[in-house]
């Protein structure tokens, strides 16, 4: 009886070391690899994916890349735009982080 249980026990074993090694290869196999491109060539796809989006393009935004870190400025009518255009920098490949200086709602009237 002895045998059988210790067989039953290497198996559990086996079966949640196997899981375990797969979960580690779908994690590994999601990670997606980092991307090294200079700065210019951020800050012109990131000018193109705003021209390309019909809501951003009208927005004009500033865009500029200093070490992979994309500086957004200017104002936009609500916090949805300001959002919108930070996910269209942050989403273009080479860009490390978001400095977003973009403002909304009362920054377009001026007194």
């Amino acid at each position: 009886m002895k045998s059988t249980s210790g067989r039953q026990e290497g198996s559990r074993v086996a079966a949640i070391m196997t899981i375990a090694i797969l979960v580690c290869a779908m994690g590994c196999a999601a990670h997606q690899p980092t991307v090294t491109r200079d700065d210019a060539s951020i800050t012109n796809d990131v000018r193109a994916r705003l021209a390309a989006d019909a809501q951003a393009k009208s927005l004009g935004v500033t865009v500029d890349t200093n070490a992979g870190v994309v500086h957004l400025a200017g104002t936009v009518p609500t916090d949805s735009d300001r959002s919108s255009v930070e996910r269209i920098a942050r989403d273009a490949p080479g860009v490390l982080a978001v400095d977003n200086n973009v403002r909304f709602g009362d920054a377009l009237t001026t007194h």
